[in-house]
């Protein structure tokens, strides 16, 4: 599927990969907390991404600069929140059982601000001192975290012109973003919801290895036999069967026909 320019491709990009943001704020909004700081953290996190999605899919391009620097500052509120925490906050949301929760907004705060380094450690701090406070959906939204990294980083990467086979290994290589969140989405129940979530994230990831090809190899496409392009329509079929299964209706069909059109996949 060719696009017409790089600004319209970012834009594409940004468009999809807002999912994760979206997603990920609406379950950590249903965790009731009783720390201010951890609170207004959420609260702005979720702020942000509604922002994020606003600015991807509605906002008008003149708007785009300043609503881009608003959700960026909304991030970077957030993770000032939950820097700001004390001893003894902390101490409280141990007791409370939120600490997983806490680490989790953090490192998701890190990674929508770029800081890819600080969000790893966050997560492996998570995993190591938390591990026994993690839910079962914060705990695999951080085994996520490295498979979302590496799509962000593999878009990136196709801007600044890398080698096209570097873009590969992010994104569907053994070691890719795609393969990374297929371990998260291993987890969970298939009947999870944050399966809608990841499942989307590994086509969002699809579709960068397609902006790849074609801006990195004379507007190519994907072959109709890539295992990537196979495991992509396998993906799809599953979302579908997700959203049948939860009765999502029309919403649901033309979630599947975005993804089908946007990424040239066969309709299930």
């Amino acid at each position: 599927m060719k696009t017409n320019s790089s600004s319209e491709r970012h834009s594409l990009f940004e468009r999809i990969i807002n999912y994760s943001s979206i997603a990920i704020a609406a379950l950590l909004a249903a965790s009731c907390v009783s720390v201010n700081h951890l609170r207004e953290a959420q609260e702005t996190f979720n702020q942000a991404a509604a922002a994020e999605n606003a600015l991807r899919l509605d906002s008008k391009p003149a708007d785009a600069v300043a609503t881009s620097g608003s959700v960026r500052s909304g991030y970077a509120s957030a993770l000032l929140s939950l820097e700001k925490l004390e001893p003894d906050d902390q101490q409280k949301l141990r007791a409370d059982g939120l600490w997983g929760t806490t680490l989790t907004l953090k490192a998701l705060a890190q990674w929508r601000l770029g800081l890819y380094d600080k969000a790893l450690e966050t997560a492996r701090d998570a995993q190591k001192n938390a591990g026994d406070q993690l839910y079962p959906r914060d705990r695999t939204v951080l085994i996520a975290l490295p498979g979302l990294i590496k799509t962000d980083q593999g878009f990136n990467k196709t801007l600044s012109k890398a080698p096209l086979a570097d873009v590969e290994a992010l994104l569907i290589g053994d070691n890719g973003a795609v393969t990374d969140l297929e371990t998260a989405r291993n987890t969970v129940d298939k009947g999870h919801p944050i399966q809608l979530y990841l499942i989307q994230a590994q086509l969002a990831a699809y579709r960068n290895y397609q902006v790849a090809l074609d801006l990195l190899k004379n507007h190519a496409t994907v072959p109709a036999n890539d295992p990537a392009r196979t495991n992509a329509n396998a993906q799809l079929k599953q979302l579908n069967q997700l959203l049948q299964a939860q009765k999502s209706g029309d919403a649901g069909d033309k979630l599947v026909e975005y993804w089908v059109e946007l990424c040239a996949l066969d309709r299930p």
